[in-house]
C-alpha cells in the first residue's frame, strides 16, 4: 500500500510538472531512437524510445485513433476528428498519460518491429501500428 501511494505521488508529480524542456539530455536521446529490429521484442524504456517523436494508430471503440508522443512530454491524441492534448511520463518500465479532466492511465509496453502493444494494469492489451514522425500534424 505504501509503495502504491509513493508511486502514485511520483507519477502525479511528473505529469503535473508539465512537458519537459527539449534541452534535457534524456529527452533528446529518446527523440533520436533508431528503428526497432523486426524480430526483437523491446520493453520498458527501449520500447518507449521507439515511440517518442513518432505516432501510433489503431482502432479504439470502433474509431481510428492516432497519437503523437512529442519529446517534450506532450501527447496529442486524435480519435475521429476530436483532438486532445495531455502529458506523458515514463516511470520505470511503465508509461503514464494524463489528459485534462481524466484519470492517469499507465501502460506496460512491448514493441516488435512496427507494432506496439500497450497493456494496462488489469492486463488488457491493445496493439497499434507505429508511424514515423507526426503524419497527422498533431
Amino acid at each position: 500500500m505504501r509503495q502504491a501511494i509513493c508511486l502514485s505521488a511520483i507519477i502525479l508529480a511528473a505529469l503535473l510538472a508539465g512537458p519537459a524542456s527539449a534541452a534535457e539530455p534524456g529527452m533528446l536521446q529518446l527523440a533520436q531512437a533508431s528503428p526497432a529490429p523486426a524480430d526483437k521484442k523491446l520493453t520498458g524504456m527501449e520500447a518507449w524510445n521507439q515511440l517518442v517523436g513518432n505516432s501510433i494508430t489503431g482502432k479504439e471503440d470502433g474509431e481510428t485513433l492516432v497519437e503523437y508522443y512529442a519529446p517534450d512530454g506532450t501527447v496529442k491524441s486524435m480519435i475521429g476528428n476530436e483532438i486532445s492534448t495531455g502529458t506523458w511520463a515514463l516511470v520505470g518500465d511503465t508509461v503514464c498519460f494524463k489528459y485534462p479532466e481524466e484519470e492517469i492511465d499507465c501502460y506496460k509496453l512491448e514493441v516488435i518491429g512496427n507494432s506496439v502493444t500497450m497493456t494496462d494494469s488489469s492486463g488488457d492489451g491493445s496493439r497499434y501500428e507505429i508511424l514515423k514522425g507526426n503524419p497527422k500534424s498533431l
